[in-house]
């Protein structure tokens, strides 16, 4: 997998893939092509096969065919033809004298075993001498022989007898000077030629089968060479093949050719028809042997690919190599320059491009070290001009931090001697006042409450940021603390119409914490809520989640911003920057109570959507901080 990453593997991968692919496409190509040729070759051969076939049966059964009309149209045939239908001699002696006629032409055609002359309704008149083998007519199909023979047309059939192939040929006999049908000529041979036709396979292979058929009675019908007890004998086989099959497709008048599977064998085949006798001819082939070329050429192929794989693998790796080699010494260079060795220098001469690139890297390795060491020198002198700023801002934190919390615990009490005396003014325990006089004076007291309450926000920040917050903890309720909390500012709530709720699921829910500090953030919350909420009302739900105490602080007022969300705990932001100035806070009351929530081992989230409300949730551990800490180190 690492080769495979690598630029290496990468060149040697794609130069395989390159050489496999482009030797495997031109070959299949060719293979494809190839055995396009030499399937047309294989057929046209069994077409060649079946042309000659049909060429010498259409011959054989048309000299027969000529011979027989020859012999019908002889007047002294037609004569005693018209006779014997007429009635008008001894039939007896006028057979006996159509036989010695008939005797006497036979030797006008080689072969020839025997001429029958039979009426139209297929009763024989006479016949030429035969031997006992063939006595009677026993003519295949001879009545539909002899009824398409009575249609005015020479008619063909052939049958199997004793292993050999018996052709016919029937010619109708007219009366003399007229075309009135009297009977016909029936002729049969044994069909020697035929024979050496439908077993010459040559061009075919060992497999190869050459079958002669016909339509007769609805049935196929065809003369198969039988395998015993020598390759010159036939059997007339009755078929049930298919409408699709070759040899019912071939006796229905059709050509063409097809492969076919017959028993386990799969063949090619061809077939046509006969158009004299409308008989099929029908060449098959065992595929195999007719398409050897074609898979001899396959095999060849795949070997040449295997080849072509392996070798193609090999030159890719190689030339993958004489590429990558320099590159990984480059490499390592850099390596060596990274991990400080800036002294490195590589020396490549492989290849200009690459030559080159060593040369720019020894160049940029000289000027890091020069770099290098003016770095140094300026880096020492910037470390300690750090360091002395540092101590100045640690010295000016620390002014600051006691600054801070000196002027705040110094404001505090002039800040309540203040408050005291306005106090006491503005109830006149002094003397009367004029509405005027009030009016001023209750804006001087509130303000000096918000100065108050800054100066008390400021120490705590200060106690916060310090990481000096003293807690004071026990067990107490936080629902019965949100209850108070919520009882204090009801009169504020209802002068603005809004409800305030506590909900604890719970009932009592008990927490180890400080109660003034969760008193605070209750208040804290609990008063932005009240402040920002115009209508609606204003929930506090208490839920005790495992070892944690969740409290939200949910109001129905116009939300948080998301620009706004992600520094609200931060201290000075606000919020609603863009509210009244009466209602904005100084921006410490959220950043104190995160300081304080978290000085309890908790967190507290805000969850906001603009126009919908605003959620503040806060969790503590049940068994306050320390407990949370000792788990932590167990962990």
């Amino acid at each position: 997998m690492r080769f495979a990453r690598s630029l290496k593997g990468r060149l040697a991968i794609l130069t395989a893939v390159a050489i496999v692919v482009t030797g495997t496409v031109v070959l299949l190509f060719g293979f494809f092509i190839a055995r396009t040729s030499l399937r047309d070759q294989v057929f046209k051969s069994l077409e060649g096969v079946v042309t000659r076939t049909s060429l010498d049966v259409q011959a054989s059964a048309e000299t027969l065919g000529s011979f027989s009309d020859k012999v019908a149209s002889l007047p002294q045939v037609q004569q005693g033809v018209t006779r014997y239908a007429d009635g008008t001699a001894d039939k007896v002696v006028l057979a006996a004298q159509l036989g010695g006629l008939l005797d006497l032409t036979k030797p006008s055609i080689p072969l020839t075993d025997r001429l029958v002359l039979v009426t139209v309704n297929s009763d024989v008149i006479a016949q030429s001498t035969q031997t006992a083998e063939t006595s009677g007519l026993n003519v295949s199909g001879s009545d539909q022989m002899i009824a398409r023979a009575a249609l005015g047309r020479t008619a063909y059939d052939f049958t199997v007898r004793n292993g050999q192939i018996i052709l016919f040929a029937a010619s109708p006999v007219y009366r003399q000077g007229s075309s009135s049908l009297v009977g016909v000529l029936v002729i049969d041979r044994h069909a020697t030629d035929l024979e050496r036709e439908l077993t010459d396979t040559s061009g075919l292979g060992p497999s190869g089968k050459i079958v002669l058929s016909k339509l007769a009675d609805g049935e196929i019908q065809a003369a198969v060479p039988a395998e015993k007890p020598r390759s010159t004998t036939f059997v007339l086989a009755t078929l049930s093949g298919s409408s699709g099959s070759a040899l019912v497709k071939a006796a229905h008048g059709e050509r063409g050719e097809i492969q076919a599977k017959e028993g386990s064998a799969n063949l090619v085949v061809s077939f046509d028809s006969v158009a004299v006798s409308n008989w099929g001819i029908t060449v098959s082939a065992d595929s195999k042997e007719a398409f050897a070329p074609i898979y001899r050429l396959r095999n060849v192929d795949i070997l040449v690919i295997v080849v072509l794989l392996i070798g193609g693998c090999a030159l890719a790796y190689l030339i993958a190599r004489s590429i990558a080699r320099p590159l990984e010494e480059l490499q390592d260079g850099v390596k060596a320059l990274a991990s400080g060795e800036l002294g490195t220098r590589v020396t490549i001469s492989d290849g200009l491009e690459v030559t080159t690139l060593a040369n720019e890297f020894n160049k940029m390795a000289g000027r890091l070290d020069d770099l290098y060491q003016t770095l140094e020198k300026k880096v020492d002198e910037r470390t300690r001009e750090l360091q002395e700023a540092n101590e100045r801002l640690k010295i000016l934190d620390e002014l600051k931090s006691d600054f801070v919390s000196m002027a705040s615990h110094e404001l505090r009490s002039p800040l309540s001697s203040m408050k005291m005396g306005v106090a006491t003014v503005v109830r006149e325990m002094v003397g009367s006042l004029n509405d005027e006089q009030k009016m001023m004076l209750t804006i001087a007291e509130r303000n000096i409450d918000r100065l108050t309450k800054l100066t008390t926000d400021l120490l705590d920040l200060t106690k916060i940021e310090a990481r000096q917050l003293d807690l004071e903890l026990n067990e107490h309720d936080l629902f019965e603390l949100a209850s108070e909390v919520v009882e204090s500012d009801e009169p504020e709530a209802t002068a603005k119409n809004l409800r305030l709720e506590v909900i604890s699921r719970d009932g009592p829910v008990t927490a180890r914490c400080d109660r003034d500090r969760m008193y605070q953030v209750l208040q804290n919350l609990l008063g932005n809520a009240i402040n920002y909420t115009d209508e609606g009302i204003v929930t506090v739900s208490i839920d005790r989640r495992d070892d944690w105490v969740e409290v939200d602080v949910t109001d129905t007022g116009p939300g948080i911003s998301p620009q706004a969300i992600g520094t609200i705990f931060e201290k000075w932001s606000q919020a609603h920057a863009d509210t009244r100035s009466e209602k904005r806070g100084t921006g410490l009351g959220l950043a104190i109570c995160k300081g304080i929530v978290e000085a309890h081992g908790g967190s507290i989230t805000v969850q906001s959507q603009v126009g919908e409300g605003t959620t503040f949730t806060f969790r503590v551990p049940v068994r306050g901080p320390d407990e949370r800490k000792e788990k932590n180190t167990d962990s």
